[in-house]
């Protein structure tokens, strides 16, 4: 039987709105700044009055917007656990939900991923507002709600544990410390993501991470805020206390892989239409941990390839890994979903048919 890879995060609803708020919202103010620019060229520096008919401009939009609503599952670790599950990796997710959520347990149930790690606790699961345009995505936060999801009350045995091979944490927050701390105890390969939504100075990040992992997945602009420095090379020397193996994605410009012996692994990404870049990074991370899975078989195997001696055998898989995840993320954008494993692998072929 496969090992199963364990995907920590949160696990909350999404309700989404589809509407043309925001394209109409555009092209009202820019009428109006056409309108003042033709009558008024010499006060196009004159701030309070541009401030006034950029909120005319607001005001004249209806109070009631009509859209096409709907709930979807959401959260960091639903996400990441419906994308490796897409993939054909067996997946567990732990996480907290509160009342009247039993429909996400079912529909996880139907997607193949095991939800014995799941608590339901006694408060109001969160909801996160998503509002959809053609041209942009706004979601619309509720921290004060997601904190009330306490993981202090995740009670796990060692037998959760003994059939697995990895573990991801998405993102690594201060409320998963307490699995962090238990997986510890066990030979897992340990990934996690790092946010600056979660983690804001280099002096957070040092608490969380007491214990070194083996994948760190970062997004570079988020690397360059926490830590308050502009250069992929000096960031990583400072990451590279963190994670055995660090990965930096940089959007359309590609992403970097490090380790101690290999510095800065380029892997390209390639043009397409995007439709919508919400939720890449978390497709990259699932087509890279997919790879992963399949090419690395524990965590000794790891450690070993790890060696300067297995430098060459490391950047191939690793590059497989990176390219995969490219892929997987190039898909989601353009497509607007995730992809099943049988759509991926018709999607890279095209690409490399090129």
């Amino acid at each position: 039987m496969s090992k199963h890879l364990i995907v920590v995060g949160e696990l909350h609803q999404d309700l989404y709105y589809e509407n043309t708020f925001y394209e109409d919202l555009v092209n009202k103010i820019v009428d109006k700044l056409i309108n003042f620019i033709r009558y008024n060229p010499d006060d196009l520096m004159n701030r309070r009055l541009l401030t006034k008919i950029v909120k005319s401009g607001f005001s004249d939009t209806p109070k009631k917007i009509l859209s096409k609503s709907y709930i979807k599952r959401g959260g960091n670790g639903n996400n990441s656990a419906e994308y490796l599950s897409d993939l054909d990796i067996p997946v567990k997710l732990i996480s907290v939900i509160g009342t009247e959520s039993e429909w996400m347990l079912e529909e996880l149930r139907k997607k193949n991923i095991d939800t014995g790690g799941i608590f339901q606790i006694q408060e109001k699961t969160p909801i996160s507002t998503i509002i959809k345009s053609e041209f942009t995505t706004k979601i619309y936060l509720a921290p004060n709600l997601k904190e009330r999801m306490d993981f202090q009350s995740v009670s796990l045995n060692n037998s959760f544990f003994s059939d697995a091979k990895l573990i991801f944490f998405t993102p690594l927050a201060e409320k998963f410390k307490t699995i962090f701390d238990k997986v510890i105890e066990h030979d897992l390969i340990l990934a996690s993501t790092i946010e600056y939504q979660k983690v804001q100075t280099h002096e957070q990040l040092r608490q969380l991470l007491p214990q070194k992992t083996d994948l760190l997945f970062i997004n570079l602009d988020d690397a360059r805020l926490i830590l308050q420095d502009e250069n992929i090379d000096d960031i990583d020397t400072i990451l590279q206390t963190y994670s055995q193996i660090r990965i930096y994605t940089d959007g359309k410009n590609g992403s970097y892989i490090f380790t101690n012996e290999i510095s800065k692994l380029f892997i390209p990404t390639k043009e397409v239409k995007v439709i919508d870049r919400t939720g890449a990074g978390d497709c990259y991370a699932a087509g890279f941990l997919t790879k992963f899975y399949h090419l690395f078989q524990n965590k000794e195997h790891l450690e070993r390839l790890l060696s300067s001696e297995l430098k060459a055998d490391l950047i191939s898989k690793l590059e497989e890994c990176g390219k995969y995840a490219t892929y997987t993320a190039m898909y989601k954008v353009s497509h607007q979903k995730s992809p099943a494993k049988d759509d991926l692998e018709g999607f890279i072929a095209k690409f490399t048919k090129e």
